[in-house]
């Protein structure tokens, strides 16, 4: 009830009905018939609490839930308090309802709270509940009004900021309404259609579907945009769509790479460039990208800008994407021609720590070409990084530190630079820097000076043994294990010899870092110790601390000693086993319909048996010699003759007893494996291509160093395997239809090694170390994601006349067949993962 309101009797309305009265005296009296009123006058409430507005949303008349939904709209919007207590009073459930009301005024108003109240995260908890995802993705419509629209994607943005709701809203179709509200004019409804998409594509499926739509070319035409959020977003979702290589052949055709590069030469743009070019930082990975901006003069230009410049975050930013681009060899050839070195050396003479830091990290990653090296001291890098080494912030003294290990790596000219920079006396003290990373760059730049002979006595003489305690006490293993490289390299001069007895705590922590469970910490050690025991008082000295039982143990731990897997015949790779899978037998793989997964690669040559092929060579040997026998007396002749023929017939008889006797155990054995094969429903049979692989390369690496012998090996497989393929030609290659075509020709899933003729990098490593097994070169065999593959073989090296201890190295089967890739830098990176 009202307040100030009358009650009424219901019967009033029936006596007033009366159409007659009877009057005085009896004559009738008629009265004027009044019509029945049955409209309520309007009432006008003052509401002045959110719980009657939520009471008026279950109204009937659509006035009433207009003025509810608009009061708690204006409620809503002022704090995320006032959601939740919304919420809690149940109105989000009623407002979704509201959202399917016939009368669009009521429906726009209710989507715009309804899309309010979705900010709160308690709430999008609770809205992931109920099933409301399809309803308000129809409501994208160009039929609605522009803010239901508009509140609609809002509800959506916020969504799909939680990841478990993104693969919901994209199975439900919803990039194609979103991309045509890109291109509406209410940069509300572009701005929040864009952060939806945004959101989506963290999804990597959806960066697809959104070249498939064409979505890609929209997103670019928002790019510059009058508002900052807009731009930004854009730049986000292009960051994300530019790790697609097929996307970034989309952007290449629609001129985005120019865009992109003009957008960041406008100066009231300045406060998104740092958003533009992380995006362009993918784009620049890409060589072709690289390439077409090299031929229209934008590098040149994004050179200039890098350098002219005043915000710090985009200097920083841009060195960043140079340094991303550069990982790639072909990259760092285009960058050398626009003298990318001087622009980074530049960098580093900025007052922010930032800049100067990502300018190291790009100049680090430049420095593993040889010319960039050249180049980088030619602009006085060498001096630059020199100071950087020795400022106040680690991190910079840690970047500029690995900057100058590759610098000096097998550079003389550079090791001789940095001598005359008084670089070296800062090394040394870098050796016992808080950052132990610091540490193990300052021991890989000291071990690649070793190699002057000059330079690594000056080090000496400067007090290098008794700071090597530092980084052999490191808790960081790469520190460990680049201080015992460290201490391998100079030991072979008796002076370092000598300063290793005067400072007598080195030995026991030498020695005790043969325990570690790091392969290349004990590997160094084991090589320093080796360069250390041509000094007698000192390997009696590594004795005492126990290094033989040490060494002892090693070689009878299975876990610890160098065991590398050997493939025999019979071994088969079926691919990755899903967690929780079944790893299927090859008789079991064998029985599958021929079907349009990877195939099962075998390798299966035994040796062949040499018993018959003895007896012939015996007879052969025996009629040779006779043959040969000069000329004697009959009676010698006939003497020999007999003596010879009963020697023979011994021999024969002992020889056929054992040819007999292998012969029968190789039936018997035969006869084994036909049962087993016959009961299994699969008989493997001997790859004749792959015995003649071994044919022909075991006359190549004949009595050549193992280096030589895994880079023939190597351009073997290449050659057997299609050829060398350029990085951008990999995904083109087509190998998958050869593999089609061979399946289906042998009718199984299983497909012979030899039979290959065409295959990347999974194929070629399971060909490389099948090979390799069998004309003894050790190396492994590692899986990688999305069919990657490669061998890993660990070589020593020297130069200068100083042994190093052995690295492990890639071995290039695709790019450059032969080449030997340091394992852990970036071209391995490179070549092991999917870019």
């Amino acid at each position: 009830m009202v307040k100030g309101a009358k009650p009424t009797s219901s019967a009033a309305p029936a006596k007033t009905a009366a159409s007659a009265t009877v009057g005085k005296g009896g004559k009738p009296r008629q009265q004027d018939e009044k019509a029945i009123d049955e409209t309520f006058e309007p009432l006008k409430l003052d509401i002045k609490g959110a719980q009657t507005a939520v009471v008026c949303l279950r109204s009937a008349e659509d006035s009433v839930l207009i003025r509810a939904c608009d009061a708690l709209f204006k409620y809503a919007e002022k704090s995320d308090a006032n959601k939740l207590m919304l919420h809690e009073m149940g109105a989000t459930d009623t407002l979704f309802t509201l959202t399917h009301h016939e009368n669009q005024t009521v429906q726009r108003n209710a989507t715009m709270v309804f899309g309010l109240l979705s900010a709160h995260p308690d709430i999008r908890r609770h809205l992931r509940k109920i099933d409301c995802i399809p309803h308000m993705i129809s409501l994208l419509t160009p039929e609605n009004e522009p803010l239901t629209n508009e509140f609609a994607v809002y509800w959506l943005r916020y969504m799909c900021s939680d990841y478990s709701t993104k693969s919901q809203v994209l199975s439900l179709n919803v990039l194609q309404p979103l991309i045509r509200l890109i291109s509406e004019a209410d940069p509300d409804i572009k701005f929040n259609s864009l952060s939806t998409i945004d959101h989506i594509l963290d999804d990597f499926h959806a960066r697809s579907l959104v070249r498939e739509l064409n979505g890609i070319e929209p997103i670019l035409n928002n790019l510059k945009s009058e508002f900052p959020q807009i731009t930004e977003t854009v730049c986000n979702c292009l960051q994300k769509l530019a790790t697609d290589p097929f996307n970034r052949a989309v952007i290449r055709d629609i001129g985005g790479l120019d865009k992109m590069i003009d957008f960041i030469g406008l100066d009231e743009t300045k406060d998104v460039h740092v958003h533009c070019l992380n995006a362009l930082a993918n784009l620049l990975e890409d060589t072709e990208c690289l390439d077409l901006i090299q031929s229209n003069g934008g590098l040149k230009r994004l050179m200039q800008f890098v350098q002219d410049s005043v915000v710090p975050a985009v200097q920083a930013a841009a060195a960043k994407a140079i340094g991303r681009a550069a990982r790639k060899p072909q990259n760092r050839k285009i960058f050398a021609e626009q003298d990318a070195e001087r622009a980074m050396v530049f960098l580093l003479l900025s007052e922010n720590d930032d800049v100067r830091i990502a300018a190291c990290q790009a100049l680090a990653v430049m420095a593993e070409s040889m010319l960039s090296r050249e180049t980088i001291r030619n602009n006085d890098g060498i001096l630059t990084l020199v100071q950087m080494m020795q400022k106040e912030n680690p991190r910079l003294r840690e970047f500029s530190t690995l900057a100058m290990s590759n610098l000096t790596q097998s550079n003389p000219n550079n090791i001789r630079e940095l001598q005359d920079q008084a670089g070296l006396d800062v090394l040394i003290g870098l050796l016992n820097d808080e950052k132990d990373t610091t540490k193990a760059y300052a021991c890989v730049t000291l071990a690649n000076c070793s190699t002057d002979q000059v330079v690594r006595t000056n080090i000496l003489e400067k007090g290098l043994i008794k700071n090597l305690l530092a980084p052999l006490q490191a808790s960081y293993e790469l520190a460990q294990a680049k201080g015992a490289m460290v201490l391998s390299a100079f030991s072979i001069d008796q002076k370092a010899r000598e300063d290793i007895l005067k400072n007598q705590a080195i030995i026991p922590h030498l020695v005790s870092l043969l325990k570690s469970n790091h392969d290349e910490v004990r590997r160094n050690t084991c090589f320093a110790i080796t360069v250390l025991c041509v000094e007698q008082t000192i390997a009696i000295e590594i004795l005492r601390n126990g290094a033989l039982e040490i060494i002892r143990d090693l070689n009878t731990s299975e876990s610890r000693k160098k065991n590398n897997n050997i493939t025999t015949d019979g071994f088969y790779d079926m691919g990755p086993v899903r967690e929780g899978g079944k790893f299927l037998t090859i008789e079991e793989l064998a029985a599958e319909e021929v079907n349009d997964r990877r195939p099962i690669l075998l390798v299966y040559a035994p040796e062949k048996k040499k018993g018959s092929e003895s007896k012939e060579k015996l007879s052969t040997g025996v009629s040779g010699r006779n043959a040969k026998t000069p000329k004697s007396s009959s009676k010698e002749k006939e003497g020999k003759t007999s003596v010879d023929q009963s020697s023979r017939a011994k021999k024969d008889k002992t020889s056929d007893k054992r040819d007999s006797s292998e012969d029968k155990k190789h039936g018997e054995r035969e006869s084994s494996e036909t049962t087993a094969d016959l009961k299994s429903g699969y008989k493997q049979t001997i790859d004749q291509d792959f015995q003649m692989y071994l044919d022909e390369i075991h006359p190549q690496i004949l009595r050549v160093p193992l280096s030589e012998q895994i880079s023939t090996l190597a351009r073997f497989v290449s050659e057997k395997m299609g050829g060398t393929i350029s990085p951008d030609d990999v995904a083109t290659f087509g190998y998958e239809v050869a593999m089609n075509q061979l399946k289906a020709e042998l009718h199984s899933n299983v497909v012979p090694i030899g039979r290959v003729r065409k295959g990347i990098h999974a194929q070629r490593a399971f060909l490389f170390k099948s090979l390799a097994d069998r004309i003894g070169i050790p190396c492994t065999l590692t899986r990688g994601n999305y069919n990657r593959a490669w061998n890993e073989v660990v070589v020593g090296e020297s130069s200068g006349g100083v042994r190093y201890p052995a690295k492990t190295w890639i071995v290039d089967l695709l790019h450059e067949p032969g080449r030997l890739i340091l394992a852990n830098s970036s071209d391995a990176r490179s070549y092991t993962i999917l870019n």
